[in-house]
């Protein structure tokens, strides 16, 4: 069946916001000094910097990995809420939290950038009579997400955009695609999903009936053994053509 309908990861497909930094979750480093300077805020003691980092990296891939598995979802201000528990501080609010949350997430969107492409190739799918999605593993609101891809110039050429922290489905589980596709009104079978990471993008794709793409633009990711995807791509540029062969 012909492809009718386009969905998008958006980190490190569409948008990077891995700053400076080659490894997860090292990149979160600036969200960590961000939130922690809200926290350290009117004389609270908090132990030394780095302790409270070293305790979110620790905590942070089994958190994620817990949300992957449907055991809980992962949202920012409860991953500062156990990196915080982790060195004994009990003396935080939630408002303190989602106000250091808030900061976190600020902090990283300093450091992103649009991907070489992203903004021609989406432009060009949408023209081209496409029905346009996203689904995003993130923790961070889908808000934080939707002003990034208003600011490059992205969002208005989506048709519906999916965040897992906002509905609590998480690749590589079929759900988050299914919702996307629901609220796009289109089926699986007529759709393709394009992203950077194998085993949570080829892999969710596939569970949901998708068609994949997989587009390495860095070497955060490789293709796990089994891992095929339908097609590959060396730069968004090659997207249009791609689907125009089929």
């Amino acid at each position: 069946m012909a492809v009718e309908t386009v969905v998008f990861d958006l980190g490190g497909t569409l948008i990077e916001y891995a700053g400076e930094y080659e490894h997860w979750p090292e990149l979160e480093t600036p969200g960590f000094a961000a939130a922690y300077e809200v926290l350290a805020g009117n004389g609270r003691s908090l132990p030394p910097f780095a302790q409270f980092r070293d305790a979110g990296f620790a905590h942070l891939p089994r958190m994620w990995q817990a949300a992957t598995r449907k055991e809980a979802n992962l949202q920012v201000h409860a991953l500062l809420g156990e990196a915080l528990a982790e060195l004994g501080v009990n003396s935080f609010n939630n408002g303190d939290l989602l106000a250091a949350a808030k900061a976190y997430g600020t902090a990283i969107q300093q450091q992103a950038f649009v991907i070489e492409g992203a903004v021609e190739a989406v432009t060009a799918v949408k023209n081209a009579g496409y029905k346009v999605g996203l689904v995003s593993n993130t923790m961070f609101p889908g808000t934080m997400h939707q002003e990034d891809m208003d600011r490059f110039g992205l969002l208005n050429h989506f048709d519906a955009t999916v965040f897992s922290a906002d509905v609590n489905k998480w690749k590589p589980n079929a759900d988050p695609f299914l919702h996307v596709l629901d609220e796009l009104g289109m089926g699986a079978e007529t759709a393709v999903y394009v992203g950077d990471d194998p085993a949570s993008d080829m892999v969710g794709g596939r569970a949901a009936g998708m068609r994949t793409i997989y587009f390495p633009s860095s070497q955060r990711f490789t293709k796990p053994d089994g891992v095929q995807p339908d097609g590959e791509i060396q730069s968004l540029a090659d997207l249009l053509p791609l689907l125009a062969s089929w």
